[in-house]
């Protein structure tokens, strides 16, 4: 026998206190500051920190918006793919170099953002980072570290770390 979900907008699902003004006020908030508040997130800043850093958290985590960051890494790649060995007068400032020594990475770190398992919000966060910030080494050729030094970083940082139990950890103490 199949079930039959139906979608059902935030509206019928959602308690009273969710879509009250305040919450409304708090999401246009997020709305216009999140290029900081992704920057915070990145920086390790904790998410309980804030409503708005929390909420923040909770739209990076998505996979919908997972999906879209996605699909600009890949669209680095292909954009470098695109322009060859000629020149092409854009307003990205995208480094090739960089990009196509960061290729596997970059298309590895996309692969791990479309799945389904769940993901840290400041490894989401670095995402982001990586791919606005003009002195990120997708853009910046004097960066301090290489595209794949960045995607590793993102990687561990994507990790939800769990409490080990306590036996295996006596186990490596003794």
């Amino acid at each position: 026998m199949r079930v039959r979900h139906e979608r059902r907008s935030l509206r019928e699902v959602a308690p009273p206190t969710v879509r009250s003004p305040v919450r409304r006020a708090l999401r246009l908030r997020v709305y216009l500051s999140h290029g900081g508040l992704d920057r915070r997130i990145a920086a390790g800043r904790p998410i309980d920190a804030s409503a708005a850093l929390r909420l923040r958290a909770e739209q990076l985590t998505d996979h919908r918006a997972r999906l879209r960051l996605a699909r600009d890494l890949r669209g680095a790649v292909e954009y470098v793919d695109r322009l060859g060995s000629r020149r092409m007068i854009s307003a990205v400032v995208i480094e090739p170099a960089a990009v196509i020594a960061g290729r596997q990475a970059l298309l590895g770190l996309a692969e791990r953002l479309e799945r389904p398992s769940p993901v840290s919000p400041r490894g989401v966060g670095l995402v982001v980072v990586l791919l606005t910030d003009g002195l990120s080494p997708l853009f910046n050729p004097r960066a301090g570290r290489t595209v794949v030094e960045a995607v590793w970083e993102v990687a561990d940082a994507l990790e939800i770390e769990t409490a080990a139990p306590a036996q295996s950890l006596t186990q490596h103490l003794f």
